[in-house]
């Protein structure tokens, strides 16, 4: 049983192989695209082959800058960032415009920055410079600060509405409990009076007038 499962596995990675490989095999440009697409020389990407072969297609003519810009894009996702900036910036003298194009320069410039700062960092072995290449690196900073997309700066206002909030409500509690306990201790602090109260003396009583002549007698 072990033995018909391997082999059937054997069976599928091999068919899998002969699949792909047939496909490479399957798109071959022509001489005439390549020499007017010099950039697609030496290319083995199925997908970019693809891309390029509907370019050189004269069905595509009204379409081919937009395929061109796929071609781009597949260039930056492939890593050869320079080449996708190639692309790129020969489409845009040719005043063709668009999201994808603007995508494709952004994406592969970051990658060549990245790329570079880590060569300098890992490799070199020092910091940007504070003349030349700090200040417009803070200055992209700022510029993707100023560009975060619009539901995470309501998420992040709101984080910090919510936070200046209990802010606020711990504070007024804080007064609030303070304020009690100056009043709990002024009022605590008088001592109370444990003397009784005297008690009054009853009056003396009057004495009463004799009606007898003769008591001074006895």
């Amino acid at each position: 049983m072990r033995k018909s499962i391997v082999f059937s596995a054997i069976l599928v990675g091999l068919s899998f192989l002969n699949f792909a490989h047939a496909a490479e095999e399957s798109i071959k440009l022509k001489k005439s695209c390549i020499r007017d697409y010099p950039q697609v020389s030496g290319q083995t990407d199925p997908e970019l082959l693809g891309i390029y072969s509907q370019v050189c297609d004269k069905k595509n003519a009204s379409n081919k800058n937009d395929l061109l810009a796929q071609a781009a894009m597949r260039f930056h996702q492939l890593g050869q960032n320079m080449n996708a900036l190639y692309l790129a910036n020969n489409l845009k003298q040719q005043n063709v415009r668009g999201n994808m194009l603007t995508d494709v320069i952004f994406l592969s410039s970051v990658s060549i920055a990245n790329s570079s700062l880590k060569e300098m960092r890992n490799n070199e072995m020092r910091y940007l410079s504070e003349d030349v290449t700090y200040p417009p690196a803070k200055e992209f900073a700022d510029a993707i600060k100023a560009s975060v997309p619009a539901p995470t700066m309501h998420s992040n206002s709101k984080a910090i509405t919510d936070e200046s909030i209990k802010s606020q409500s711990r504070s007024s509690r804080s007064n609030v409990a303070s304020s009690n306990t100056k009043r709990t201790t002024k009022t605590t602090s008088k001592p109370r009076s444990t003397t009784p109260a005297a008690t009054p003396k009853p009056a003396a009583a009057a004495n009463k007038s004799s009606t007898n002549p003769f008591e001074s007698l006895k």
